[in-house]
């Protein structure tokens, strides 16, 4: 069972971050995997998208 010291850590974290949850076609993970980047695949995606989008902004101002 959390503390109430970890159930105010979770809750804070949650209010700084975005929670996603994505449905992939099947063989994206073992590309991902197959590709051999030494980092997990939420964070290959996370680094991604957070590179396209700091892309598009560029673009768009």
């Amino acid at each position: 069972m959390a503390t109430e010291a970890q159930r105010k850590a979770i809750r804070t974290y949650e209010k700084n971050n975005y929670r996603l949850n994505i449905v992939f076609p099947k063989d994206t993970k073992k590309r991902i995997e197959n590709l051999h980047l030494n980092k997990s695949n939420s964070a290959f995606i996370r680094d991604t998208v957070l590179a396209e989008l700091d892309r598009l902004e560029k673009i768009l101002k």
